[in-house]
């Protein structure tokens, strides 16, 4: 139902955007006459949305069909699939990462690195406040951003105690190496190997 006030002075054309109340759920909502007239069984949004779960519930698609409507839905404006760098509009710069909503990318590595070393810091045997730290850094090592063998598990607190002895960015698995040495006394790139040849014989 039109509910529009002064319908007169808002409608010049079909494309003029008037507001409407439904008749079967009472939400009002606006669309342009264009639109309302060419949706389907119903304009009402809300009334669309429980149309559109009722003819979906219980459907089961085949891989194939589900594989098309993936690909059809990352060609769509504004899909954000295959578009890094540059290209990807959270671009900034080429370094900064958004550690607040991080992508599917980020929390598959966490998760790998965690597995990696059983959840466990490689220094203390900490089980709690455990942080993954790239071994060769973010902005450097691209290529090997979300390599498992370029990141380990360590204490919140030790990783802090390095970034503040080697500063953030451009670190190496060397500084790292030498961070184990003086501070731990331990011969990283001998542990890593242990840990690596522990992980492939399982």
């Amino acid at each position: 139902m039109l509910i529009t006030p002064n319908f007169e002075e808002v409608y010049k054309s079909v494309k003029s955007t008037l507001t409407f109340q439904c008749l079967t759920c009472q939400s009002t909502f606006e669309c342009t006459v264009h639109s309302y007239k060419n949706a389907k069984k119903t304009g009402c949004p809300e009334c669309k949305k429980v149309k559109v779960s009722e003819t979906h519930k219980g459907k089961i698609l085949s891989k194939e069909t589900r594989s098309l409507i993936g690909e059809k839905a990352s060609q769509r404006t504004g899909s954000l699939k295959n578009k890094f760098g540059e290209n990807h509009p959270r671009f900034k710069g080429g370094y900064g990462r958004d550690k607040k909503t991080r992508s599917t990318a980020d929390y598959c590595w966490i998760n790998g690195i965690k597995k990696l070393y059983n959840r466990t810091c490689v220094l203390t045997g900490a089980k709690i406040n455990l942080e993954c730290h790239h071994l060769d850094s973010w902005n450097n090592a691209i290529d090997r951003r979300y390599d498992l063998t370029n990141g380990v598990l360590i204490a919140s607190e030790i990783h802090d105690a390095f970034h503040k002895t080697y500063g953030y960015g451009n670190n190496t698995e060397a500084q790292f190496s030498e961070f184990c040495k003086n501070c731990y006394n331990v011969d990283w790139f001998e542990m890593k190997q242990k840990i690596f040849n522990f992980n492939e014989s399982l």
